[in-house]
């Protein structure tokens, strides 16, 4: 088990450490996202594009952001106060010191309130919310184009001008992945070598 003594780590140290933590999160959330509508994404992908992933969806969809800032916050005053509070509320319960060794878990309480380095429990828990959220995007988009028509949202012109109106499930510097209406499959085109224009359509006004 590898730990990160704060008092040890340098500022090159911790950009390494944020380097890899976004790359494994990058990889395995979309591997999930895209491996729920059958894509062998790591056949489509490259580190750059893992590292860019989390922040450009992030900063792409502000609920998501929020949700994901709000459920970390609550996380965090559930370890450094909450539980804490929690526990002295419950200890002086008669049946919760019949079933529990109060002394036993009182030492593991003072242990766990004198560990002032939280952040690898911190990434932790973010990497389980954002790989967590990650999977109910995808689950949900499946059963929604599952039990639904594909409504098309982009314009694809290819490089001998033909067009396609497509859906678009996703993107990254080298694939455009998207599902054309009346498939349920989804195709996986390069964009360099492939596509002349990627075009937003408009929505229809009812």
């Amino acid at each position: 088990m590898i730990k990160i003594e704060k008092d040890k780590l340098g500022l090159q140290d911790y950009f390494y450490i944020g380097y890899l933590y976004l790359i494994i999160l990058g990889i395995v959330s979309d591997a999930i996202f895209y491996g729920i509508f059958g894509v062998s994404y790591l056949n489509y992908t490259t580190i750059l594009d893992a590292l860019i992933s989390p922040i450009s969806l992030l900063t792409n969809n502000w609920i998501l952001s929020l949700f994901l800032i709000v459920m970390f916050g609550l996380m965090y005053l559930y370890f450094t106060k909450w539980m804490f509070k929690f526990y002295a509320y419950l200890r002086v319960k008669k049946w919760c010191q019949k079933i529990y060794n109060i002394e036993k878990w009182d030492k593991k309480y003072e242990q766990l309130k004198s560990k002032k380095n939280i952040l690898p429990g911190m990434m932790f828990v973010f990497f389980l919310l954002f790989v967590s959220m990650r999977t109910g995007m995808g689950i949900g988009m499946k059963q929604k184009y599952n039990n639904k028509e594909i409504i098309p949202n982009y314009t694809l012109v290819f490089k001998d001008n033909t067009k396609l109106d497509v859906r678009k499930i996703g993107q990254n510097s080298a694939y455009f992945f998207y599902f054309i209406p009346g498939e349920k499959v989804i195709t996986a085109t390069p964009i360099t070598d492939n596509l002349k224009q990627i075009k937003v359509l408009k929505k229809k006004k009812n």
